[in-house]
């Protein structure tokens, strides 16, 4: 059984994570615009939901991992994840992964009071956000994460409401095209590393041998990786490492086996490393999955 909370994010502000409220930045129907930079792993979400409100969340850096009750999803390099209003979601025990996120929550409650849109266009806006099709919609990263940039940075400048409105608005606009005409796919050169990556992913995989493979050099493939993914190839690879050393760990292999087998140095520099990205030591994962 799922016990969740109806969550309101407060305002916030620290270094790795600030919360807009609508006292900050005034704009109508939108409970919170927000970002959250995350340079080690955080604890995971509890189960929570939002009365009458969508919540969008874009990845600008790394891959994360979100639940509703029936289905988990990733989401990566400018990916968007939507919880729709009432919907319970959370990270189902799973940290929060290095990165960073942007993400608003947005009451369609009262199309009157709805990005300063009159009554008519908030309701058809509603209408077509209610019949989005996916959680997870693969849009433009280069078009839609300078909307949602902009507007959290008129909103930390206190600009005028009315301009952040606007952002968001085509933010929408964008996400509901790209739901219902989805193209993005990786490239083909991108898509080759990648599956050379997981059949290998015991190997060393120095950057060079990445790069020739996709025919680009170093500096055009950690763009060009990066732009698609959201996240860096060496970030990409230490998670897939530290994917396969859970696998290995619950199948009775000590830690410095594993630390040798993939490639670290030393076993300490792998625990590090392996902590960065989960939250816990490997001694330490392996007894929370054993409880």
């Amino acid at each position: 059984m799922f016990s969740a909370i109806n969550w309101h994010d407060q305002y916030t502000l620290t270094k790795e994570r600030i919360i807009y409220t609508q006292e900050q930045h005034h704009v109508p129907g939108v409970h919170a615009l927000a970002r959250h930079t995350m340079k080690d792993s955080i604890p995971s979400l509890k189960w929570y939901y939002h009365e009458n409100s969508f919540e969008f969340t874009i990845s600008t850096k790394g891959t994360f991992s979100f639940s509703t009750r029936t289905s988990s999803y990733r989401f990566s390099g400018g990916d968007v994840f939507i919880a729709f209003p009432n919907e319970i979601h959370g990270t189902n025990d799973i940290p929060v992964s290095v990165g960073e996120i942007y993400w608003f929550q947005l009451d369609i409650s009262n199309p009157k009071e709805f990005l300063f849109m009159n009554e008519n266009t908030a309701k058809h806006m509603i209408e077509r956000l209610r019949a989005l099709p996916h959680h997870v919609v693969q849009a433009d990263a280069e078009e839609m994460r300078p909307l949602i940039q902009q507007a959290f940075y008129l909103a930390q400048r206190n600009d005028e409401p009315e301009f952040i409105a606007s952002y968001l608005q085509l933010f929408l606009h964008l996400l509901i095209h790209s739901a219902n005409n989805e193209k993005f796919a990786l490239s083909p050169d991108i898509g080759r590393t990648l599956n050379y990556i997981l059949d290998n992913i015991t190997e060393e995989l120095p950057l060079e041998e990445l790069a020739a493979l996709a025919s680009l050099s170093c500096s055009q493939y950690k763009q060009k990786f990066k732009k698609q993914l959201g996240i860096s190839p060496r970030h990409f690879i230490n998670q897939q490492k530290i994917e396969y050393a859970k696998l290995l760990l619950l199948e009775g292999m000590s830690v410095t086996d594993i630390a040798m087998l993939l490639g670290f140095t030393t076993s300490s520099y792998f625990s590090t490393v392996f902590k960065k990205y989960t939250l816990y030591t490997p001694t330490e994962h392996l007894e929370k999955e054993n409880l």
